[in-house]
């Protein structure tokens, strides 16, 4: 078992180096990154169904490292639920840190407002891929399951044409922010400035362009 666990480690980060460097960002390099900022500090990830990346490779020591998830993927759960994560751990010592999505946040982006006002200590990277993917995804299935076209699929599903800008979004509501950011390169040091602002006791988001999944 411990042979056939260190294999499926392998691969899983021999596919996670797959487009490392590309644009939009790869979501196996958002976790990367994340993981960077994270690996020396008391951490928990608020929610580790997202991307799977994190689940696959991060080691997990201690029982909060790890939340789980909404099991139904409930509308516009993961960033209230983070915050409330971040709410919980911040008397703990405990760093949160969430991949938030675009599509998820926009169904409660008043979430922000929250965690500033109350001085709630969370870094959340934006998997900014500009739509409500899994909606996309699931219209894609469907077309294909019925012979229909896939072009359509991202009609009222996209969230561009504008595009919106999450860190503009959060310092609307008093969290520190930076992004849009579309150079893979820029990501560990906007996430080094954005976990001083953690380590302070305040909300941060750093706002990335990313792939779909």
């Amino acid at each position: 078992m411990r042979a056939a666990q260190r294999e499926m480690k392998s691969r899983t980060r021999a596919a996670a180096a797959n487009g490392f460097d590309a644009t939009p960002v790869s979501t196996a390099r958002l976790s990367a990154e994340l993981w960077s900022v994270l690996k020396n500090e008391k951490w928990c990830l608020a929610e580790s169904r997202l991307l799977s990346w994190s689940a696959r490779l991060w080691p997990a020591t201690e029982h909060y490292n790890f939340l789980g998830h909404a099991g139904a993927a409930g509308v516009g759960y993961t960033a209230p639920a983070a915050v409330g994560a971040a709410l919980a751990n911040r008397d703990k010592g405990i760093v949160t840190a969430v991949i938030q999505p675009d599509g998820d946040l926009m169904y409660a982006p008043g979430i922000l407002w929250t965690a500033a006002h109350h001085k709630i200590p969370i870094l959340m990277l934006m998997h900014n891929n500009r739509a409500y993917h899994q909606e996309v995804m699931h219209l894609q299935k469907m077309a294909g399951l019925h012979n229909r076209r896939m072009d359509t699929a991202r009609i009222g599903t996209a969230i561009e044409d504008p595009n919106i800008d999450y860190a503009k979004l959060a310092s609307a509501q008093g969290v520190w922010s930076e992004g849009p950011i579309t150079n893979p390169a820029d990501i560990g040091a906007a996430l080094g400035r954005a976990m001083a602002v953690v380590k302070r006791g305040e909300p941060a988001l750093v706002d990335v362009v990313s792939q779909g999944r």
